[in-house]
């Protein structure tokens, strides 16, 4: 009888270790991660600030800026405005593939005819060795609103990503949380530079 508890805290405890040994890979595989916008983000907070708060630079004369290609699809769980039409920065270049140039660019959307207060956007976009545009989409998206939207990602070396969206709808008399949705998608560049 011994022996049987035995075997199977022995069996308990390989599967803890190889399920935290797997949790560690994963997290030594992330390329890119972002977790959530800053509490201070409000409409004074400027897209430079949104930068700083991220720990990147904000180089409005980077010549990589004009390869920005707008007008992506949402493609959200609430579509809360329309397709972005104006210039990005960039925020980050990700060394994903030697063939590959694969940019995350950012802007921040004050459309005041949206019903929402919308926060700063992030865009990856996939060019080929010659800068011309293979994929885009939008992986970092919020709005603030009775129903809010937050839309984040985490983007691996092995060219996989996700993108976690939530949906949080409060009763603005009462403040209490009325309804809340979560949506995780996953997604692939292949060696062409297209998202699957």
């Amino acid at each position: 009888m011994i022996r049987f508890q035995f075997f199977y805290i022995c069996i308990l405890l390989i599967s803890f270790f190889s399920f935290a040994e797997d949790k560690n890979k994963d997290f030594n595989n992330i390329l890119y991660e972002f977790k959530g916008y800053s509490k201070k983000t409000s409409s004074y907070h400027s897209l430079k600030d949104f930068f700083a708060d991220n720990n990147q630079i904000y180089d409005e004369k980077n010549p990589i800026n004009a390869l920005f290609d707008p007008n992506t699809p949402l493609l959200s769980m609430v579509e809360h405005r329309k397709p972005y039409t104006g210039k990005a920065i960039l925020f980050k270049k990700l060394p994903l593939d030697n063939n590959l140039n694969v940019f995350l660019f950012a802007y921040w959307d004050h459309n005041d005819q949206d019903s929402y207060y919308n926060l700063p956007t992030l865009e990856l976009q996939i060019f080929d060795k010659s800068n011309k545009l293979i994929s885009k989409m939008i992986v970092v998206d919020g709005a603030q609103a009775e129903c809010s939207i937050n839309k984040r990602t985490r983007i691996y070396k092995n060219k996989k990503f996700e993108i976690i969206e939530s949906e949080y709808c409060i009763d603005i008399e009462t403040d209490k949380l009325m309804t809340e949705q979560h949506k995780v998608s996953y997604y692939f560049i292949d060696d062409k530079g297209n998202i699957n």
